[in-house]
């Protein structure tokens, strides 16, 4: 038998197949279209609230600024209660001479309790059974006696006792006052000062 027809074909002869065609192309697209719209719809949105926020800053500054303006105007326009004011220095005052007055009490303590001493033990010295006493003042210028004698005459004798005491040195008795109740013993009270101020007189 005799071939009368001769095939020609080839598969090399066929165009190439394309990976893309027209469809796959158009989905694509259509993704890519979708995400850009996608994204521009969420940053348009978070750029929206970021100035929203931005602009609720900028009024909350606004209205802290004006506050601010507003206390200073209060507080520079504010004047002090004179009252107040006179109360205070009145106390300041109260207190500086409390503070003086501490001071000089402290020294006078001081002072007091560093003369009684010897006094009160010359005191001692030149007791007398006769003649006891019941009050004692004494400071740099001044010293008081007060108290009872059993006799008249007991009172000069201890007086001239107590006169040859250290303490007594540089005074002189300027006043004796005596005066007897009924029925009790004889009360005297007995100064002295300084014996200078006693010649100067």
């Amino acid at each position: 038998m005799i071939k009368t027809k001769v095939n020609l074909y080839s598969a090399t002869l066929l165009p190439p197949k394309q990976r893309l065609n027209f469809l796959t192309l158009s989905v694509s697209v259509a993704v890519l279209l979708g995400l850009t719209v996608l994204l521009y719809v969420v940053e348009s949105y978070q750029f929206n609230e970021l100035q929203h926020q931005a602009s609720q800053a900028a009024q909350k500054n606004n209205r802290l600024v004006e506050q601010k303006d507003n206390l200073e105007a209060q507080v520079a326009q504010r004047v002090p209660d004179q009252d107040l004011v006179t109360r205070v220095e009145l106390e300041e005052q109260r207190l500086t001479l409390k503070r003086l007055l501490k001071a000089e009490l402290e020294n006078r303590t001081a002072l007091i309790s560093q003369g009684y001493s010897p006094m009160l033990t010359d005191l001692a010295a030149v007791a007398d059974a006769n003649v006891w006493l019941s009050r004692i003042y004494f400071n740099e210028q001044q010293i008081e006696f007060e108290g009872f004698g059993q006799q008249p005459s007991s009172i000069p004798r201890w007086i001239e006792r107590l006169k040859t005491g250290d303490t007594l040195k540089g005074f002189a008795f300027a006043a004796m006052t005596m005066d007897r109740g009924e029925n009790q013993p004889l009360a005297f009270k007995l100064t002295s000062v300084q014996a200078d101020k006693e010649a100067a007189k």
